[in-house]
């Protein structure tokens, strides 16, 4: 009989055994992140610390130049995710604490995956791995403590009861929340959220981020009542425009000479009830890795200082008003469109340049588009014609736009100019004809030599890379 019941159970251990749960090295569940536009093999493996082979093999790519945009990519080197990650910038206002609450990671968790050493490395603009959260389980911010106020006031004022309030920001007691704590909830119908910029805020971005040398950011403010805004981004003061309803924008250009590192964003207002805020935020700038170009050799007096510098200043001049309507709609055009040949760039924003084998001291402040004396340069968006004349020693014969918000685009070198200050032009109208007047390399060499269009956008004083224009759409 004993022997029967050993025989049974070992019969029975070996038929469980099918149903036990496999090993954990055998279904490890790795996160998975979705392609981007612009992504490569190579950006996704330095992104998330790991090898283009690795990823390969994770996830049986066939062809590493085809990847498709919108298709999951297993990441096998972040131990301790699963479900889909993404890349998100921190924004102004935000904390390490916060972002743990809002994106339900741990702290532990959040610094190991983005090997971060020391909570201070986080700042706004920084680039973190983060998980994907459910709408319905994402935490909000929805109050910030005042000096005077208790947590059972906070309570009364969010309708929820402190005990609650502390769980839901994983506290322990309200001895660890101290004043201008930003506190999280998960979101009701009734839930009005906040910024952690101020409270009586409902939002505030910067787009994108991290700053970039040479680029156009969009600083978006929303709020429940009016609010009249100041502030600044890197030196720049900012102009607000009201965009739709409590919602205001300010377009910010970035010098492609910026020194990279922290930056300082400024924000301050007054609503209309009287009360007011102020809020200062370093924010990441890095390098646009901008290359050298070769040496121009051009007419000594086209680049003497006493000279460029007086048609520099009328330049500024022309294009620092930013005029409160807002001209353009949806993408800009490239003003080259209607060549009657394939256009050409010849020069690229932001490249490094010296003249008659200078000290390397200039950038590309736009883009050269090649082609012949004659072709027809078409407005690239609606505005209105600030400047239309020349020869300018240095620009040549020179147009200037007037977009509105503070966005001027800018002509330069054209052999013709067939607008007039004052004119309202529609995008794709003819506003001149391609040149090669002012400062242009060997102009003189043969009829015709070095011709060119020089375009520039200007963006609130600053000189930014037209091309993003072109494929993105402000605000």
């Amino acid at each position: 009989m004993r022997t029967k019941i050993v025989s049974l159970l070992i019969a029975l251990t070996f038929t469980a055994s099918f149903f036990l749960p496999v090993k954990a090295q055998d279904q490890t569940s790795y996160p998975f992140y979705v392609v981007q536009s612009g992504d490569t093999l190579s950006s996704i493996a330095d992104r998330f610390d790991t090898t283009q082979a690795d990823l390969i093999s994770q996830n049986g790519i066939a062809d590493a130049n085809t990847l498709a945009v919108g298709s999951p990519l297993t990441i096998p080197s972040l131990p301790g995710l699963s479900g889909q990650i993404s890349i998100l910038a921190v924004q102004p206002g935000e904390t390490l604490k916060g972002l743990t609450l809002k994106y339900q990671i741990t702290q532990d968790l959040l610094l190991k995956v983005n090997r971060i050493t020391s909570p201070g490395e986080i700042q706004t603009g920084s680039a973190l791995i983060l998980p994907v959260v459910d709408e319905s389980k994402q935490k909000v911010p929805i109050s910030m403590i005042s000096a005077s106020q208790t947590l059972l006031e906070v309570a009364a004022s969010t309708q929820t009861n402190p005990w609650n309030l502390l769980s839901q920001n994983d506290d322990s007691s309200d001895e660890s929340i101290f004043a201008w704590d930003v506190l999280y909830f998960t979101p009701s119908q009734d839930t009005k959220e906040i910024s952690p910029v101020d409270a009586k805020l409902t939002r505030v971005t910067i787009s994108p981020l991290p700053l970039e040398q040479g680029k156009t950011f969009v600083i978006m403010v929303k709020a429940p009542q009016a609010v009249t805004l100041q502030g600044s981004l890197n030196g720049m003061p900012l102009n607000f425009f009201s965009n739709a309803d409590n919602q205001q924008v300010a377009l910010q250009g970035v010098n492609a000479e910026a020194d990279p590192g922290s930056t300082p964003f400024t924000l301050n207002g007054t609503f209309a009830d009287g009360s007011s805020f102020n809020f200062q935020q370093s924010v990441l700038l890095i390098s646009g890795n901008y290359p050298e170009a070769d040496p121009l050799t051009v007419d000594p007096t086209t680049i003497d200082p006493k000279v460029t510098q007086p048609e520099d200043d009328m330049i500024k001049n022309l294009v620092t008003p930013a005029t409160s309507t807002r001209y353009w709609t949806g993408l800009f055009l490239n003003p080259t469109k209607n060549y009657d040949v394939a256009t050409e760039i010849t020069a690229n924003y932001g490249e490094r340049r010296s003249y008659n084998n200078g000290a390397l001291k200039n950038f590309h402040t736009g883009v050269d588009f090649g082609g012949g004396v004659g072709l027809p340069i078409t407005a690239p968006a609606d505005g209105k014609v600030v400047y239309a004349d020349g020869p300018l020693t240095v620009r040549g014969n020179t147009t200037i736009i007037d977009h509105g918000w503070g966005v001027y685009s800018a002509y330069f070198h054209q052999s013709e100019i067939d607008v007039k200050v004052g004119d309202t032009v529609k995008a794709g109208d003819i506003i001149g004809k391609v040149g090669n007047t002012g400062r242009v390399e060997d102009a003189n060499a043969f009829v015709g030599a070095g011709a060119h269009l020089h375009w520039e956008i200007w963006v609130n004083g600053i000189q930014v890379d037209p091309l993003d224009w072109l494929s993105n759409q402000y605000p």
